[in-house]
């Protein structure tokens, strides 16, 4: 079977990493029987135009997109189009967004047939064989599908995938890291080609604003370590790629396992940097774990903050103190030279425009490199999300889902407008990093030219 796996046309800020979700999906249907491509619309610069002529190209038999929440208009429009030119072709779509709204996504976009909820690894090399003619089994046994069965919406059960390590690396092939633009996770890079990896899944945690547990569950599972530093020596050898970024929600949770995989980076001798920029938990963070990292590469981490506000740590369910992830950072600041970025949340519900202002004072009292300030997401799936749907303070029907971006300003709490809040985001940027000190700071950051553009249109995106 031809099957064409789409991260959509995007209007996202300009993260263009290889998409190791798809590469995970490809990997899984790897053999003689199927024909796998990877098209990633964001990386190409493709609108509707270019997509359908990149369709008619390979002709495909099954359309996948990836979507996240910020891309349901995207995926509607290119599932209309896909549809009218390939009417007897199957579509489906997965990711966090189908993974919340499973039905819903099936009943507001006509034009799919089936979503994959949860982890889709499983699954999703089983649709396939349902497609090409093994019926078996039913639909209704594929776990994590979602499918209409009339006008009504049936679903297998989610399935996480528990032994890591008996998944295939991605496919590297499909998404070769040398193909890339310099504009990675985090901005900023020491070296490139960048390889994104990932060595866990899931989050025992229980933030009331995360939806992560929609895709990836509650139970955290590890790959071996060796099999992780054996994908990276593979990066290395095969593709020349320089510098990894750890993707994991919670990478540092087990501290032997990450001096393991410092010991085993120092004892291959691999000659690359590495980074966390989807951020590391700080109350895991002590000083020889520290120094263990640094020794081994690691040059730079993000870590969750998000608000200087000891009630609002509480309602967010933290499970740290404001006091705490002070000490911790300093902690950071003072044991080793690793890069810090602190992720800050404005405008969570019930927050007032002087709490906001406390929240960006703090950060600039903090040692930290950068900062990045988010307006707060109502994310499907998140406790938070449901709580406001019941309060009627947001209306899932009347919500405009393109506005799920970093950028913009999906909800403001009751006490500040949708203005005022995009002014005091505007503020935080401005206050903190409008300092010589973090300026020059940055600029040493900078080593070429198009990671300079890269870097200049995200400062553009912020104040758009």
């Amino acid at each position: 079977m031809r099957v064409l796996l789409v991260r959509p046309i995007s209007a996202k800020m300009p993260i263009v990493i290889p998409n190791i979700s798809l590469g995970y999906l490809a990997s899984f249907l790897s053999g003689d029987r199927n024909d796998v491509k990877i098209l990633d619309c964001a990386k190409e610069r493709l609108g509707l135009e270019g997509f359908k002529q990149r369709m008619r190209e390979f002709n495909p038999e099954l359309i996948g997109f990836q979507m996240f929440t910020c891309d349901y208009s995207s995926v509607k429009e290119m599932a209309r189009v896909t549809r009218a030119e390939f009417p007897q072709a199957a579509l489906l779509a997965g990711g966090p967004h189908p993974s919340a709204l499973p039905g819903e996504t099936l009943e507001e976009i006509p034009e799919l047939d089936f979503v994959f909820f949860g982890e889709a690894e499983s699954g999703f090399p089983r649709l396939v064989s349902w497609l090409s003619g093994d019926k078996k089994e039913g639909l209704n046994s594929i776990p994590g599908l979602a499918f209409r069965e009339g006008e009504k919406v049936r679903s297998g059960e989610r399935e996480e995938i528990q032994d890591l390590s008996t998944i295939p690396f991605p496919r590297w092939d499909l998404i070769d890291p040398r193909t890339y633009p310099p504009a990675p996770h985090g901005t900023f890079t020491r070296a490139l080609p960048v390889a994104p990896v990932i060595t866990s899944r899931g989050c025992p945690f229980a933030c009331r604003y995360c939806a992560v547990h929609c895709t990836n569950g509650r139970k955290w599972r590890k790959r071996e370590i060796s099999d992780v530093v054996n994908e990276i020596e593979m990066l290395v050898r095969e593709y020349g790629v320089k510098e990894i970024h750890i993707e994991d929600d919670n990478f540092t949770l087990d501290r032997e396992r990450v001096f393991e995989f410092c010991e085993q980076l120092r004892e291959r001798r691999l000659d690359i940097s590495w980074a966390c920029p989807n951020g590391v938990r700080l109350d895991t963070l002590e000083q020889k774990l520290l120094r263990a990292m640094e020794d081994s590469g690691c040059y730079s981490f993000a870590v969750g903050i998000e608000s200087s506000s000891e009630k609002f740590q509480h309602m967010m369910r933290r499970q740290i103190s404001v006091n705490a992830l002070e000490e911790k950072v300093k902690l950071v600041a003072e044991s080793s030279r690793i890069r810090m970025t602190g992720f800050f949340m404005l405008g969570y519900p019930g927050e007032s425009l002087n709490e906001i202002k406390d929240t960006i004072d703090f950060a600039c009292r903090l040692p930290l490199h950068r900062v990045q300030f988010s307006n707060f997401l109502p994310l499907p799936g998140t406790e938070v999300y449901e709580e406001l749907v019941a309060q009627r303070e947001i209306e899932p029907e009347m919500i405009d889902w393109d506005d799920y971006l970093d950028n913009r300003i999906a909800y403001s709490p009751r006490e500040v407008t949708a203005r005022e809040l995009r002014g005091m985001m505007r503020q935080g940027f401005l206050h903190f990093y409008f300092r010589p000190w973090i300026i020059l700071d940055l600029l040493k950051e900078i080593h070429s030219f198009s990671q300079l553009k890269v870097v200049l249109r995200r400062v553009r995106d912020i104040f758009r």
